[in-house]
Protein backbone atom coordinates (compact mmCIF):
# COMPACT_ATOMS: atom_id res chain seq x y z
CA UNK A 1 0.00 0.00 0.00
CA UNK A 2 1.07 3.32 -0.73
CA UNK A 3 1.68 6.55 1.43
CA UNK A 4 -0.96 8.34 -0.66
CA UNK A 5 -4.40 9.08 0.41
CA UNK A 6 -7.54 8.56 -1.98
CA UNK A 7 -9.65 11.87 -2.00
CA UNK A 8 -12.85 11.62 0.09
CA UNK A 9 -16.06 11.22 -1.64
CA UNK A 10 -17.50 14.78 -2.96
CA UNK A 11 -13.38 16.26 -2.64
CA UNK A 12 -12.24 17.70 -6.01
CA UNK A 13 -8.70 17.36 -6.97
CA UNK A 14 -7.12 21.14 -6.36
CA UNK A 15 -6.38 22.80 -9.76
CA UNK A 16 -3.52 24.38 -10.81
CA UNK A 17 -3.53 27.52 -11.40
CA UNK A 18 -4.38 29.41 -14.32
CA UNK A 19 -1.49 31.16 -16.12
CA UNK A 20 -2.18 34.47 -17.32
CA UNK A 21 0.28 36.61 -19.60
CA UNK A 22 -0.04 40.36 -19.51
CA UNK A 23 1.59 41.90 -22.61
CA UNK A 24 3.15 45.51 -23.18
CA UNK A 25 -0.37 46.24 -25.32
CA UNK A 26 -1.81 45.30 -22.07
CA UNK A 27 -3.93 42.11 -23.20
CA UNK A 28 -4.18 39.48 -20.79
CA UNK A 29 -4.31 35.90 -22.08
CA UNK A 30 -5.22 32.78 -20.98
CA UNK A 31 -2.79 30.29 -21.31
CA UNK A 32 -5.38 27.37 -19.82
CA UNK A 33 -8.36 28.83 -22.67
CA UNK A 34 -6.07 30.01 -25.15
CA UNK A 35 -8.21 33.19 -24.98
CA UNK A 36 -7.45 36.70 -24.25
CA UNK A 37 -9.12 37.78 -21.18
CA UNK A 38 -10.85 41.05 -19.26
CA UNK A 39 -10.15 42.39 -15.75
CA UNK A 40 -13.98 41.40 -14.87
CA UNK A 41 -13.07 37.77 -15.92
CA UNK A 42 -10.26 37.78 -13.43
CA UNK A 43 -12.87 39.59 -11.18
CA UNK A 44 -14.58 36.48 -11.58
CA UNK A 45 -12.17 33.84 -11.08
CA UNK A 46 -11.88 35.65 -7.78
CA UNK A 47 -15.20 35.22 -7.02
CA UNK A 48 -15.61 31.80 -8.12
CA UNK A 49 -12.29 31.28 -5.96
CA UNK A 50 -10.22 30.15 -8.78
CA UNK A 51 -6.38 30.74 -8.45
CA UNK A 52 -4.33 32.79 -10.73
CA UNK A 53 -1.04 33.77 -11.63
CA UNK A 54 -0.03 36.42 -14.05
CA UNK A 55 3.03 36.95 -15.63
CA UNK A 56 4.42 39.79 -17.63
CA UNK A 57 4.74 38.22 -21.33
CA UNK A 58 8.55 39.62 -22.06
CA UNK A 59 10.00 39.28 -18.31
CA UNK A 60 8.05 36.21 -17.16
CA UNK A 61 8.09 38.22 -13.78
CA UNK A 62 5.07 37.10 -11.88
CA UNK A 63 3.21 40.16 -11.34
CA UNK A 64 -0.10 38.46 -10.11
CA UNK A 65 -0.43 40.83 -7.16
CA UNK A 66 -0.50 44.07 -8.84
CA UNK A 67 -3.00 42.40 -11.45
CA UNK A 68 -5.25 40.76 -8.79
CA UNK A 69 -5.43 44.59 -7.53
CA UNK A 70 -6.37 45.95 -10.47
CA UNK A 71 -8.93 43.39 -11.67
CA UNK A 72 -10.15 44.68 -7.91
CA UNK A 73 -10.14 48.11 -8.54
CA UNK A 74 -11.58 48.11 -11.73
CA UNK A 75 -14.43 46.01 -10.60
CA UNK A 76 -14.65 48.23 -7.33
CA UNK A 77 -15.19 51.37 -9.91
CA UNK A 78 -17.77 49.54 -12.07
CA UNK A 79 -20.22 48.59 -9.36
CA UNK A 80 -19.82 51.92 -8.10
CA UNK A 81 -20.84 54.01 -11.66
CA UNK A 82 -23.21 51.17 -11.81
CA UNK A 83 -24.81 52.06 -8.15
CA UNK A 84 -25.31 55.66 -9.42
CA UNK A 85 -27.18 55.66 -12.51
Amino acid sequence: MSGRQSPQAGEQKALPPVVVKKYANRRLYNTETSAYVTLDDLAAMVKDGRDFVVYDAKTGEDITRSGAEHAAHHRTAAVDRALRR
